[in-house]
């Protein structure tokens, strides 16, 4: 894996996966952006990775990406200081077990494990078209997960606001994650742009902790059967150079394999109505949507 003249931004890596493929990208020579939540932790992960690569182009940027302004934010500025993004890995996420709203009026896990992804792909996507060269389509990967199986979904609320339970919450974002990489992959033109999601695993991290006493339990339950930081990064650092996932778009990957999906998953229906309800949340205007859609628009077919 050699990244060398490369840029790669990545969500959540102050710990667990996003940390551990940040780590590899650096040693892969690639320039690394580091976004999380926590500037002390981001910071020092930053640092600590800089001083055993030897890879003094790994920087940080610190947004609360269950907040559109912050989201909003931070997506400018990584547009500005880096024209060229060859790949965008989307993996901030969390669960909360109590329902609760952002300052934006949305319900967290909604905001977090799905707006985040859509409007920082969205909002750079000229700098991910501005990276593509002939036979090496830019990427943005997408963490999902295998509990987008055990989604429950309502088209009336995709946010609970009735019948909300944590892991519900959770298991339904997965599943919009999903519905977000097999719809911007039919949208944009696959020679320049490859869309692809991937289930981790269950992974050795913090995942959870943040729900007091019962997330901790719970976390203590998982790793019973966890696997390690460097072991869920693995797929998604594969999607990020493998052949492989150059010559296909909007697949799902576990252990770098293509997998099926749940038959809910691929009700692309409900993906385009999640689209257009989500469209107007993520801040973003509809001009600049559209254009930047236009840049990668998959070629008309020739008539014949």
């Amino acid at each position: 894996m050699d990244f060398a003249g490369k840029t790669v931004i990545v969500t959540g890596s102050s710990d667990g996966i996003g940390r551990a493929a940040a780590s590899a990208w650096a040693a892969a020579r690639a320039t690394v952006v580091m976004v999380g939540r926590n500037e002390a932790k981001t910071v020092a992960a930053a640092r600590a990775i800089m001083s055993a690569t030897g890879n003094r182009q790994v920087h940080w940027a610190i947004a609360d990406l269950s907040r559109r302004d912050a989201t909003l934010d931070l997506a400018r500025d990584l547009a500005t200081r880096h024209p060229r993004i060859h790949v965008l890995a989307n993996n901030a996420g969390a669960l909360f077990l109590d329902r609760e709203d952002t300052a934006d009026g949305v319900e967290r896990t909604f905001a977090l494990n799905h707006l985040a992804y859509m409007t920082l792909s969205l909002a750079l996507l000229p700098n991910l078209a501005a990276a593509a060269m002939p036979g090496l389509p830019a990427r943005v990967i997408n963490v999902s997960s295998r509990a987008h199986r055990r989604a429950s979904v309502n088209p009336s609320d995709w946010q609970l606001r009735e019948g909300y339970r944590g892991w519900r919450a959770y298991a339904n974002s997965k599943l919009y994650n999903l519905w977000f990489t097999r719809t911007l992959a039919a949208r944009v033109d696959a020679a320049r742009l490859v869309v692809h999601a991937m289930h981790p695993g269950v992974v050795r991290s913090r995942f959870a902790t943040n729900n007091g006493a019962m997330g901790r339990v719970q976390r203590q339950i998982m790793n019973l059967v966890s696997v390690s930081p460097e072991q869920g990064a693995d797929t998604l650092l594969w999607l990020s150079h493998a052949a492989d996932a150059a010559t296909s778009t909007g697949d799902y990957w576990v252990t770098r394999q293509r997998l099926s999906i749940s038959r809910l998953a691929r009700r692309d229906d409900l993906a385009t109505q999640l689209w257009n309800a989500s469209l107007p949340l993520t801040g973003l205007r509809a001009h600049e949507i559209d254009e930047n859609l236009a840049l990668l628009a998959p070629a008309a077919p020739l008539s014949t």
